[in-house]
C-alpha cells in the first residue's frame, strides 16, 4: 500500500461518529485516570462494555481488538458515547484528554498489526469519515514507523493482560478489571 497524503484538520469526525468505537488498552485507562484524578469507580462511568455474543460475528475494525471477561461475557471495552454519538470526552469541539488520548485516537485513520516480527499498517474501517485522508503533506515512511513503535508495544502488553485476565478469572467484573488495571505496573511504562 502506498503512503497517503494526511493531515489531520481537527474537525471532530472520527470524536462523533456514532459507529466509531474508541476502545481503550489499560495504558489508556491508566493514563485518562491519572490525568482527571480518576479511581476505578469513576473511571467506570466513562467507559462502555460492548459485549459480542457467542456466534454473533465481529464487527468490522475490532477483529483484531482483545475483549476482555466481564460478568456479562466477552466485551470490547470503549470509552462512553453520548446519545448524540459524540465521545464522552469531547467538549465544545476540543478534546479533554488530548494529551492522553487512546491509542485509536492518536493512530485514526491509520491502524497497527505486528506478525513474527513483522510491523504493518493499513487504514481504519472507518476511514472514509476522515477529511483530512488523502490531503496535508505524504506521510514518510519514517512517521509511519515512529507512530507503530509507539502504538503496538502498548497493544502487545494490553494483549498479554487481557490473554492472563480472560483465563485466571472464574468471576470476573468489570469493576475488578478497573482495579486490576490501575494496579498493574506493565501500564505505567
Amino acid at each position: 500500500m502506498d503512503l497517503p497524503h494526511f493531515e489531520c484538520t481537527k474537525c471532530g469526525a472520527c470524536c462523533r461518529d456514532e459507529y466509531l468505537l474508541v476502545t481503550v488498552t489499560g495504558s489508556d485507562i491508566v493514563k485518562i485516570s491519572a490525568i482527571l484524578g480518576l479511581g476505578p469507580d469513576d473511571m467506570l462511568k466513562a467507559l462502555d462494555f460492548y459485549i459480542v455474543s457467542e456466534g454473533q460475528t465481529t464487527p468490522v475494525g475490532l477483529e483484531r481488538i482483545s475483549s476482555v471477561a466481564t460478568e456479562r461475557g466477552l466485551a470490547f471495552m470503549a470509552l462512553k458515547k453520548m446519545e448524540n454519538g459524540d465521545c464522552i470526552f469531547l467538549k465544545k469541539d476540543l478534546c479533554m484528554i488530548h494529551p492522553v488520548r487512546p491509542l485509536v485516537c492518536r493512530s485514526f485513520p491509520f491502524v497497527f498489526t505486528e506478525s513474527e516480527g513483522q510491523r504493518n499498517w493499513g487504514l481504519s474501517a472507518k476511514k472514509d469519515i476522515c477529511p483530512g485522508l488523502g490531503t496535508g503533506p505524504l506521510i514518510s515512511e519514517e512517521d509511519i514507523t515512529e507512530l507503530a513503535e509507539s502504538i503496538l508495544p502498548e497493544i502487545q502488553i494490553y494483549k498479554k493482560f487481557t490473554k492472563e485476565w480472560n483465563e485466571h478469572q472464574t468471576s470476573p467484573t468489570v469493576s475488578n478489571l478497573l482495579k486490576a488495571i490501575l494496579e498493574d505496573i506493565r501500564f505505567y511504562k
